[in-house]
C-alpha cells in the first residue's frame, strides 16, 4: 500500500465532515421505510404472508422462527411504520433504527419465498444506522439535548456510501454472465410485457432493445458508484441514477426499490448538498479524534464480509442462477426468470404405499410457483413433508420429480427422482443433490 493511500486512509478515519448530508438522509430513508411498512399493511400482504400460509420457509432449519399470532403480524407492522416515523425526526434515533433493524429482519425472516435484495439492504442499513451518528443533526434527539452536532466521521458517511455502492457494483458484477451479455436473458422474455408503456413502449419493441438494456444496465452498475464519487461525473451519474430507476420502476414491478435507491444515492452528493439546496454556509470539513483500534478492526471485518459474500458462489460448483447456491444476499437483481413444475410422491417405508401430494393442500400459490422452481424450497417442502408423516407415526421416503426452465430454455429436470430429500441435509455448503444443468 502506497504512502498516498495510507494517508487518505488515515484521513479518512481522523477526519469530520459536514453530517447534514446524513441527517438528509435520515430523514428521506426513514419516511420511505414508513410508507412502505404502511402499504405493505394496506395492499394486503400481511394477510398473504403471514395468515393465508400454513407452511413456512424459514431460514434453515429455524423451524421456531414463526408469526406472531392473531393480529399481531399487523401490530407489528404498523410499528414498523411508526418506527420510520421515529427514525425520520430523529426521536431516539439508534434505538429507532435498531428496533426497525431486528423486527424488520425476524418479519422477512419468516418465510424466504419473499426474500428481496432490497429488503436485505434495509436491514443493513438500519443495522448502520442504529451504530452511526445519523441523529445529531436535524433531529428532535438534538433539539432535546440542545446541542446539534454539525459534523460527523468522515469514515461514516464513507461507510454508507460503501454499502450502497455494493448494491451497485456487485449487482453488475452478477450481470456479467452469458444470459445476461449473450442472450438477453430474462430481459428478453420480460419486455414484451412492457411493450404497452408511455413514452418507452415503442422503444422496446425493437429487437435490439433487450441486448440494448442489457448491457446499459450492467455498464451502469459497474460505473455508476465510481461516477458519484467524482465531481466532474456526479451531476450527469446522479440524474443517470434518476432516469434509471424511474424507467425500472415503469417497466417491473419492483415495489419500492427505486425510491429507495434514488433516495440512498444521494449519499454520494457532496457532504454539504442539503446546506447548500437550504441556502446556509457548508460545515468545513475539520480534523477530530482517530477512530479507536477496536472500531478499526469492526470497520474492516465489517468491509471483508460485505466484499466476500456476494462473491462466495465462485467457490461452488455449477451455474449458480441453476443451483442458486451463494445466490442470496448477493445483489442478484433481476438475472432469474424460472418457471417449473414438480410432482412430489411420498412413499411408506413399511408399506411401500405411494401419495402423490397435492401441493395446494399445504402451500398458497405464490409458495407453490416458488417451490417448483427454487431448490432451496424444494427442500425445505420435502423436509416438511417428512416431518409432517413423522409426526403421524409413519417413516417415509420423499421423492420429486421437477422440471425447471431457467431463461426461457427448455425444461430439465431438477433432481434425481430415485433420491430421498427427506434425507438430504440443508446445510450452508454445495448443494450437490441438484442435477447439472444441462
Amino acid at each position: 500500500m502506497g504512502s498516498a493511500t495510507k494517508t487518505a486512509i488515515e484521513r479518512l478515519l481522523r477526519g469530520r465532515v459536514d453530517g447534514s448530508s446524513l441527517a438528509a438522509f435520515r430523514v428521506i430513508f426513514g419516511a420511505l421505510l414508513a410508507i412502505a411498512s404502511a402499504r405493505f399493511v394496506l395492499k394486503g400482504a400481511v394477510h398473504e404472508h403471514y395468515l393465508a400460509p400454513r407452511v413456512f420457509f424459514p431460514w434453515g432449519e429455524l423451524l421456531w422462527w414463526k408469526p406472531l399470532p392473531g393480529a399481531g403480524m399487523y401490530a407489528l407492522w404498523w410499528a414498523l411504520a411508526a418506527l420510520g416515523v421515529t427514525l425520520s425526526v430523529g426521536l431516539f434515533t439508534r434505538a429507532s433504527a435498531a428496533l426497525f433493524c431486528l423486527l424488520f429482519t425476524y418479519a422477512h425472516g419468516i418465510d424466504r419465498t419473499h426474500y428481496l435484495n432490497h429488503y436485505h439492504l434495509v436491514s443493513l442499513l438500519t443495522a448502520l444506522m442504529a451504530i452511526l451518528p445519523v441523529g445529531g443533526l436535524w433531529s428532535v434527539d438534538a433539539w432535546r439535548r440542545g446541542a446539534p452536532e454539525p459534523t460527523v466521521p468522515a469514515w461514516a458517511l464513507a461507510l454508507l456510501r460503501f454499502q450502497v455502492g455494493c448494491v451497485y457494483f456487485f449487482g453488475g458484477v452478477a450481470k456479467l454472465k452469458g444470459d445476461w451479455l449473450l442472450r438477453a436473458q430474462p430481459l428478453k422474455i420480460w419486455l414484451p410485457a412492457a411493450q404497452d408503456v408511455p413514452l418507452l413502449g415503442p422503444l422496446l419493441r425493437l429487437p435490439q432493445a433487450p441486448w440494448v438494456m442489457s448491457w446499459t444496465g450492467a455498464l451502469y452498475d459497474l460505473s455508476i458508484p465510481f461516477l458519484l464519487l467524482h465531481a466532474r461525473t456526479r451531476p450527469a451519474a446522479y440524474a443517470a441514477v434518476v432516469i434509471f430507476h424511474t424507467a425500472t420502476g415503469m417497466l417491473f414491478n419492483i415495489g419500492m426499490f427505486p425510491l429507495f435507491m434514488v433516495g440512498a444515492s444521494l449519499l454520494f452528493l457532496p457532504p454539504s448538498w442539503p446546506r447548500r439546496w437550504l441556502g446556509r454556509p457548508a460545515v468545513a470539513a475539520i480534523e477530530g479524534a482517530p477512530l479507536a483500534g477496536w472500531g478499526r478492526a469492526l470497520l474492516v471485518t465489517y468491509v471483508g464480509v460485505q466484499l466476500l459474500v456476494p462473491l462466495r458462489h465462485c467457490v461452488y460448483p455449477g451455474n449458480v442462477l441453476w443451483t442458486e447456491d451463494g445466490f442470496r444476499f448477493a445483489w442478484n437483481v433481476m438475472l432469474i426468470e424460472k418457471t417449473g413444475s414438480v410432482e412430489l410422491t411420498v412413499v411408506d417405508r413399511r408399506t411401500g404405499r405411494r401419495e402423490v401430494v397435492r401441493n395446494r393442500e399445504h402451500l398458497t400459490p405464490v409458495q407453490e410457483k416458488a417451490m417448483a422452481a427454487q431448490p432451496d424450497l424444494l427442500l425445505t417442502f420435502a423436509h416438511h413433508l417428512a416431518r409432517h408423516h413423522r409426526a403421524q407415526g409413519k417413516e417415509v421416503a420423499v421423492h420429486a420429480d421437477a422440471w425447471v426452465s431457467l431463461n426461457g430454455r427448455p425444461p430439465a429436470r431438477l433432481v434425481d427422482p430415485t433420491l430421498d430429500l427427506g434425507q438430504v441435509e440443508e446445510g450452508l455448503g454445495p448443494r450437490r443433490w441438484i442435477l447439472p444443468l444441462p
